[in-house]
């Protein structure tokens, strides 16, 4: 069975195994998710009488197919998938996705590479620095689990009725605040990753002669973004204290 045929079966399958198990009409398509640095291809799962979908992508699953794991087998883990993913969604005010003055205390932005993402930064507002580009988001939720967002598009823009310049303006001011930058010794972060326990047996934690620096945002992810703060560096220098260490910029989690 070639990609095609996969996906085309596979959202039937999906689409059956759900509504047979919780007796509610779905809506199951096949599309290709365009995402800063990266696509793949997802089935688009959404309940004929909800507003909210989820994307569950594919490609992992179509080789583990080659690879000769049953198509039954994958069908039963993306239902499951897909259902757990719509229970646990974070609930947002749609309408209020359609409000400038509500979305703009929630501005963050993102850096990325130009090049990479050329065809996918002509649909959305983005100022170039260098060879990144900085991109513009909604954080509509933050947590222990995660983060969620959305990425802000032209047509967001147009419906907002202002300029890229206000959006980067009002970027500018509002995401350092909710995002602020954490500046931490490379011990202290290898440290959080591991737990305590292993740490302290590895003897790793703050260190007063550090010489090494990561530089990211609370919840580590798409930390980058601190690099188009207008204070970055003097907090940076402020916390090396002129010393010539050095940083490292963490980008942890999905684009």
């Amino acid at each position: 069975m070639d990609f095609d045929t996969f996906k085309e079966d596979l959202a039937k399958a999906v689409k059956d195994r759900l509504e047979l198990i919780f007796d509610r009409k779905y809506s199951v398509e096949t599309h290709t998710v365009e995402k800063m640095n990266q696509s793949y291809e997802a089935l688009v799962v959404k309940p004929e009488d909800g507003v909210i979908g989820v994307n569950i992508g594919i490609d992992a699953a179509f080789k583990e197919y080659s690879d000769g794991r049953s198509f039954d087998m994958i069908v039963r883990q993306i239902a499951s998938s897909a259902e757990h993913a719509l229970d646990n969604h974070p609930a947002f005010d749609l309408e209020a996705l359609t409000d400038y003055s509500q979305m703009k205390g929630k501005l963050a932005m993102e850096v990325v590479s130009a090049e990479r993402n050329a065809e996918l930064l002509e649909t959305v507002p983005h100022k170039n620095m260098e060879d990144m580009a900085i991109v513009y988001r909604i954080v509509l939720d933050l947590s222990s689990e995660g983060r969620s967002s959305i990425l802000v598009t032209n047509k967001m823009l147009d419906n907002y009725g202002i300029t890229a310049e206000q959006l980067h303006a009002d970027a500018m001011s509002i995401a350092p605040e909710v995002r602020p930058a954490v500046i931490q010794g490379l011990s202290e972060v290898m440290a959080e990753m591991m737990g305590a326990e292993q740490a302290e047996m590895l003897g790793l934690g703050p260190k007063a002669d550090e010489p090494i620096f990561v530089a990211t945002v609370e919840d580590k992810t798409q930390g980058a973004g601190i690099l188009a703060y207008q204070d970055f560096m003097d907090q940076a220098a402020e916390k090396l204290g002129g010393d010539g260490s050095f940083i490292i910029l963490l980008k942890q989690g999905k684009p």
